[in-house]
């Protein structure tokens, strides 16, 4: 059987201490390096990160990008993109430690029938301590792409670009770009909803392409990351696609017509604000683990849906009728219609 060729793609910015794990994790691969390439693009990294790749002597296959100034991760994913030749495409998040199988791993789930994309299971690395908010983000089990399983196709929305592998054909069929977007969160989930509307039931959960996360933050910090994606990147998405506001719960805040959505927003202004954000943080200091996982899941909803209100009353958006309807796709293995 042939091997296919396979370009990895690795965007970066102020990787920090524990960058220099990631990037030799990346050197260690076991896959044939002649049907391999790997494009790391520092992003106009301005702490040690560029000092340290510059003074590397990676292997022939791995190449090292540097560019002028930060752009932000989904037009340096388009740079290293713009690069790529492989047969199949794998993106990786710039904070990742990866297994020598990584790629074989990902290569060989794409091999099997109706695969067009994979999205590989992330866990925390050995260092990152023990918290409410990680225990939600690596150990929950009905969090992300993880509570569907293998051999059963997900919907785009768990198609994530920090650990994710596609067929040459699904690049082509997402447009060949990622969102431009300068602003934390959401930057693939348009490729990914191309993806799934090009090759419907074509994504799926890999267990075994395993990515180790280097990264620990508080659980305020994730919280205004959540705030920030809703104010500034989740009205890009839902106005050009406003069948996707149910999926994404936008519709607790976003001007959607139709008595339902009225009353789901409603609903929102009921569940998610300053109020129930407080009581939900003070909860959580006395909830014990896996409890907390719901506390903090709500939380992580009311600061999206929070900065999606806040949003909607400082530009007042127009929207136009979708033709949604309470019966608007759902189903996260089914994407939504083309419009």
């Amino acid at each position: 059987m042939a091997v296919p060729a396979v370009s990895i793609v690795v965007p970066i910015y102020n990787g920090g201490e524990h960058y220099p794990v990631c990037f030799e994790s990346l050197c260690r691969l076991d896959y044939p390096p002649d049907r391999l390439e790997v494009h790391i693009i520092d992003d106009g990294s301005t702490d040690d990160t560029g000092a340290f790749l510059k003074a590397q002597q990676p292997p022939e296959h791995v190449h090292i990008h540097h560019l002028p100034a930060n752009i932000g991760r989904g037009a340096a994913r388009n740079q290293g993109l713009q690069r790529a030749t492989g047969e199949v495409v794998i993106f990786l998040d710039g904070d990742m430690e990866v297994l020598p199988n990584f790629v074989a791993a990902h290569v060989a789930e794409l091999a099997k029938p109706g695969r067009e994309a994979t999205v590989g299971a992330v866990q925390s690395a050995d260092w990152v301590p023990s918290s409410k908010l990680n225990s939600y983000l690596y150990d929950y089990p009905r969090r992300g792409a993880q509570q569907f399983g293998r051999d059963r196709p997900i919907g785009f929305q768990y198609l994530i670009s920090g650990n994710m592998a596609l067929s040459r054909a699904a690049v082509e069929g997402a447009g060949g770009q990622f969102e431009s977007y300068t602003r934390y969160g959401g930057e693939d989930t348009l490729f990914a909803y191309r993806v799934a509307r090009a090759f419907p039931n074509g994504i799926y959960y890999n267990e075994e392409a395993v990515s180790f996360h280097h990264q620990h933050q508080s659980l305020g910090a994730y919280l205004k990351l959540m705030t920030s994606y809703g104010r500034h990147n989740l009205p890009l998405i839902v106005t050009r696609h406003p069948e996707l506001a149910a999926i994404m719960a936008a519709d607790f805040a976003w001007p959607l017509p139709g008595r339902y959505f009225r009353r789901k927003r409603t609903l929102g202004r009921f569940l998610f604000n300053r109020l129930t954000d407080l009581l939900a943080r003070a909860l959580l200091l006395l909830t014990p683990k896996p409890l907390s996982h719901a506390l903090v899941r709500f939380l992580s909803v009311t600061s999206v849906v929070r900065g999606l209100r806040r949003y909607v009353q400082e530009h007042r958006p127009q929207v136009p009728h979708p033709g949604l309807s309470r019966n608007s796709p759902t189903n996260p293995t089914t994407p939504p219609p083309a419009r």
